[in-house]
């Protein structure tokens, strides 16, 4: 599989995850918020893409399909919506989770995003509370970088994969960390946001 951008310690994939991690090698932790199948997102403080429950339609960007899950037995950090979270530590054998407290929920939205987790220290907060940027984000679910530096840093040491990378925050946050992150995202369009992302210069912390 041919990479869609590479720079040191930093590859990105454009292709569904599904077909492109049976050709990876080992990774160390997946950290990734993927489609959560609510059928809506916020964009601009409005809720878009609602589905009808008669059909279940999902936009395409909103399908939830945990069969990625099964490729993986390394420590993992996945977002999810709070009524999945017992399933979700049921399929990743775990009790613990993490989560994101939104500062300004969008009114159409949830105030909280869980995170569950497996293989990570829990000691210290586990919460973070951050700025959710509904009004200028260019993914429609795009999580704020300081999310993503939050559990960046408490990762377990190694490579860092996120099958669902979006615009790249998490790959943003492992390059600012100084980590290593592949990324992997099926629309060509937040590839290349990822990529400007990656090119600007790092801030110190």
């Amino acid at each position: 599989m041919t990479p869609y951008y590479t720079e040191p310690g930093i590859t990105i994939y454009h292709g569904d995850c599904r077909e492109i991690l049976p050709t990876l090698g080992k990774v160390d932790l997946v950290l990734t918020d993927p489609p959560y199948g609510t059928g809506c997102a916020p964009r601009g403080g409005r809720v878009a893409g609602t589905i009808d429950p008669a059909t279940a339609q999902h936009p395409s960007w909103d399908i939830f399909d945990d069969s990625w899950l099964t490729h993986f037995e390394c420590p993992a950090a996945v977002f999810c919506p709070t009524s999945r979270v017992p399933s979700l530590m049921s399929r990743m054998e775990t009790d613990k989770a993490f989560f994101y407290v939104k500062s300004n929920p969008n009114p159409f939205g949830s105030s909280v995003e869980p995170c569950v987790a497996r293989g990570y220290n829990m000691r210290g907060p586990q919460h973070v509370v951050a700025y959710n940027a509904f009004n200028g984000q260019v993914h429609p679910t795009q999580k704020p970088l300081d999310v993503m530096l939050f559990l960046v840093k408490r990762a377990p040491e190694g490579t860092i994969l996120d099958p669902f990378m979006g615009s790249g925050t998490t790959l943003r946050a492992a390059k600012d960390l100084g980590r290593k992150a592949i990324g992997i995202e099926i629309e060509e369009k937040y590839c290349e946001i990822a990529v400007k992302r990656l090119r600007q210069e790092v801030l110190g912390l």
